[in-house]
């Protein structure tokens, strides 16, 4: 069948009629009229049958046009290769002082402060080029959160909140017209530690009841301004009173510091051996993780991983082809059909566009 070329969504039923479109069996007059959808316009219909509601549902709802879903498998791919760069970094130190150790009159131990150099230069660029989804304890970041820093803050502890005696503790944060109050009325460190996660939680900063210590978390991108910034005050019985004084803040240290390994003679090599090991044990750890979200991210979307290469990429494309075919079938909208439309959907909006694939009353 010849395909007229139609210039605009108005003359789209003349030319494929013209074009012999009523012999292909396709209902024209069953199509939903082209005009720009309002918002409201998407709500599913109170007046569709359960059977049109339900194909139209899944339709909306599939998983190719989930809002958010390919930057998700951008930001795990990302992070991945961010984790096998570093892994590259790591095992290329390990191997020089593996040789090092081994062979101690080998000229080849000095290329070990460009390799160590290599990994320190992977590991300051974690923040930027992970995608955000590995953290400095090297741990990956749940779904929908930020990357935080664990830190602890001088005087508000756990001894702290299982203090008898009522107190308000006010907490000034940089950005925030007014200090949190923070109520403590001195019955122990389980209401302390409620009233603490009540007043912290229209905040960014987070308290956290770990291994009998009270730490706090922040986002990495807020965690310089805070540590600068937070001051407090107290009724002067657990915090001093008067003027609001800074807050020393201790940050948790990272989960590798390869700046502080050292490679000046054997025995300091050997520490930095045993550092390397430990990195790459933690850095695998991640890296299984990250890999099972990616296919199971992958596998929602249809789409195979493409960061393995692995030759399930075209078993999951055809999965996909013949689902959409099978849907497309059952919605009376078949190849021949949406091949006919193609060249009158040139230039519409995507939500025209929708329309028109969409099944009567489907809106």
């Amino acid at each position: 069948m010849q395909i007229p070329v139609v210039h605009s969504p108005q003359r789209a039923s003349e030319a494929l009629q013209r074009s012999g479109a009523n012999s292909t069996g396709i209902a024209l007059d069953a199509l939903p009229a082209l005009r720009r959808v309002a918002p409201q316009d998407l709500a599913p219909s109170s007046a569709a049958t359960p059977a049109t509601s339900s194909s139209a549902g899944r339709y909306r709802t599939s998983p190719f046009r989930e809002p958010g879903q390919q930057q998700r498998l951008g930001e795990l791919q990302q992070g991945l290769a961010y984790a096998e760069r570093l892994g590259q970094a790591l095992q290329e130190l390990k191997s020089g002082l593996s040789r090092a150790l081994a062979q101690p009159q080998l000229a080849s131990r000095q290329a070990l402060p460009a390799k160590l150099e290599a990994v320190q230069q992977a590991w300051q660029a974690r923040a930027g080029e992970s995608g955000g989804q590995l953290d400095a304890r090297l741990q990956p970041v749940a779904e929908g959160e930020q990357p935080r820093q664990l830190f602890r803050v001088r005087g508000l502890d756990v001894q702290a909140l299982s203090s008898a005696g009522a107190e308000t503790l006010r907490l000034a944060m940089p950005g925030q017209p007014r200090a949190t109050l923070v109520p403590l009325d001195g019955q122990g460190l389980q209401r302390g530690l409620q009233s603490l996660q009540r007043a912290l939680a229209a905040t960014d900063m987070r308290p956290h009841s770990q291994g009998g210590e009270l730490l706090f978390s922040a986002p990495e991108s807020q965690w310089p301004a805070l540590r600068d910034g937070l001051s407090l005050r107290g009724d002067g019985k657990r915090f001093p009173s008067g003027q609001m004084v800074r807050a020393l803040l201790d940050p948790q240290p990272d989960a590798i510091s390869p700046s502080g390994w050292k490679l000046d003679d054997s025995q300091a090599q050997r520490h930095s051996l045993v550092q390397v090991l430990d990195a790459q044990g933690k850095l695998d750890r991640a890296q299984q993780q990250l890999s099972q979200r990616l296919d199971n991210a992958a596998a929602l979307t249809g789409q195979a991983d493409t960061t393995t290469g692995s030759a399930g990429s075209a078993a999951q494309q055809a999965r996909f082809a013949a689902g959409f075919r099978a849907e497309a079938s059952e919605q009376a909208l078949d190849f021949e059909r949406l091949s006919a439309l193609a060249p009158a959907l040139l230039g519409l909006h995507r939500n025209q566009v929708q329309q028109l694939l969409l099944p009567p009353g489907g809106l």
